[in-house]
């Protein structure tokens, strides 16, 4: 499921990718995989054409009971930045770390898909920090991991003053959301063993 305000249009390092329509305050929900986002098994995949499996895999990440996951509603088109806007660490949904203008492009962070094991990517992303190369190893470096927690617990207080177009949806699926609306304010206190590849939609 992806925030209203968020459209598919050209890429700064593809040529898809998603920007904001309109200005969207940290502390807002932009995405989160939900019961329409659909998944495919490891046997359900051996079925498909080779390039539409590519593109599968490609466009979605895998879940923790080995399922590849594809996020709907145009959510999938979601680039990679080294500083990215959005963040999920430690959640079941991605969310704004910080105030996203009108028309910048919406990205996340791929290292935190830590079920896809053995990838690495060259980034190209232009940040200043840009890591050069991305892999799913980097969801073990103790200092990124500290940073998406810092950015990720800093937006956290700001999730239950702005105004939240997918929250009722996601109030309905997912534990982490109804503990940070309950007053969660870090990551810690938030996580439930749920995540972007165990989402509560799951459980």
């Amino acid at each position: 499921m992806l925030h209203g305000e968020v459209r598919p249009d050209g890429g700064l390092t593809h040529g898809l990718g998603l920007r904001a329509t309109a200005a969207i305050a940290a502390g807002t929900v932009i995405w989160f995989p939900c019961r329409n986002c659909p998944t495919w098994t490891m046997q359900e995949r051996a079925l498909l054409p080779r390039d539409v499996d590519a593109r599968l895999d490609m466009w979605g990440h895998l879940l923790a009971d080995g399922r590849l996951l594809v996020p709907c509603a145009g959510a999938h088109l979601m680039n990679h930045s080294c500083a990215a806007n959005v963040l999920d660490f430690g959640l079941d949904f991605g969310l704004a770390v910080r105030d996203i203008a009108a028309g910048e492009e919406v990205t996340c962070d791929y290292g935190a898909f830590f079920a896809d094991e053995g990838w690495t990517m060259r980034c190209h992303c232009g940040a200043t920090e840009c890591r050069s190369d991305v892999a799913s190893s980097d969801y073990d470096d103790p200092a990124l991991r500290k940073g998406w927690v810092g950015l990720v617990s800093a937006a956290l207080p700001a999730t239950r003053v702005v105004d939240q177009p997918l929250g009722p949806l996601l109030a309905s699926q997912s534990e982490v959301y109804r503990r940070v609306v309950a007053g969660a304010s870090t990551v810690d206190d938030a996580a439930n063993g749920d995540s972007i590849v165990q989402p509560g939609f799951l459980t």
